[in-house]
């Protein structure tokens, strides 16, 4: 004996294959939104660093200050291969004068030992001068590369601050021309939506483009919020978080509210709240899904069929 398809069991199949198809339809419309908004990127100019340091005049004072730059590095190159030179000719010399002095302790005479720490100490003596020498030209450079330094650092803070800015500008211009494009729309689609909801009409279209114009709001509010709301982040963020706690609560309890409705619409046809198959009289548990239909009332302890919204004998809200 064949079985009749369940109206209630083909809705709900129906109605889950409507979710995911408005989950695709908002993925693919967030893909061309999104495409929309880093094209809308390309209509404001962005901040030239290099016309700004020419304004701002650091062209000009950076080739002195890097040339005097090189200069210092090359002179601080030079000390330290002085002082490595230094170090090598004071072990020499430490050492021969430590040999010429054992063979004069020994009663040994020996021209060639001290020939030898005559040269080191020649050399060492040498390696002084030239040490003192390269200390003496890395002073004068460092003395002559602070002017320029100077002005380089103040024509670099100068255009920091100059493209700064810029870059300011042009994120405000460019946060305004995307939210010209994403508010409009989101705010079309909210007025779509509850146009079809107060008609009556279905609308898991116009809920599904709803979807994709807050998403893509809420994408450009957190991506331009820092240069918005920086100097007042915590306070804003704050009083955004609890706006958005308190919405999400009254939306969650609309949203309980409205998923007990098809079971209550099955209790008054008689069928199961659960699945929607036709209730056997005296029977504890549904002959389509096996859900247990009755509850016990918490005040009086009589039997009620599940989803019932109060007790039939005492009246007490279930």
């Amino acid at each position: 004996m064949s079985i009749a398809p369940n109206p209630e069991t083909e809705e709900i199949e129906s109605s889950r294959v409507e979710r995911l198809l408005a989950v695709g339809l908002v993925a693919f419309l967030l893909v061309g939104g999104f495409w929309v908004l880093d094209r809308l990127g390309s209509i404001p100019q962005r901040p030239d660093y290099a016309a700004i340091a020419e304004a701002q005049g650091l062209t000009r004072v950076e080739p002195a200050f890097r040339e005097a730059e090189a200069d210092y590095l090359r002179a601080q190159a030079a000390v330290a291969q002085a002082g490595e030179a230094m170090e090598r000719a004071r072990s020499d010399y430490e050492y021969r004068r430590e040999e010429l002095r054992v063979a004069i302790e020994l009663g040994v005479e020996s021209p060639a030992l001290t020939q030898a720490y005559e040269s080191a100490r020649a050399v060492f003596e040498a390696a002084k001068v030239s040490h003192e020498l390269a200390e003496a030209t890395l002073a004068s450079l460092e003395g002559r590369l602070a002017g320029p330094r100077t002005f380089y650092e103040e024509a670099s803070r100068r255009v920091g601050e100059a493209y700064k800015r810029a870059e300011d500008r042009y994120q405000l211009s460019l946060f305004a021309l995307r939210f010209a494009y994403a508010l409009p729309l989101f705010a079309a689609s909210v007025w779509v939506w509850f146009h079809l909801r107060r008609r009556r009409r279905p609308h898991i279209i116009a809920t599904a483009f709803m979807g994709f114009a807050g998403i893509q709001a809420l994408a450009l509010v957190g991506q331009y919020g820092w240069y918005l709301l920086r100097d007042i982040g915590p306070i804003a963020l704050s009083v955004t978080g609890s706006a958005v706690c308190v919405a999400g609560l009254v939306a969650l309890r609309r949203w309980a509210a409205a998923a007990r409705r098809p079971a209550l619409s099955r209790l008054r046809r008689s069928a199961c709240p659960s699945c929607g198959f036709p209730l056997s009289l005296g029977g504890t548990h549904c002959a389509g899904c096996g859900r247990v239909l009755m509850q016990t009332c918490p005040g009086c302890g009589g039997e009620n069929v599940a989803e019932s919204p109060h007790c039939g004998h005492c009246g007490l809200a279930l």
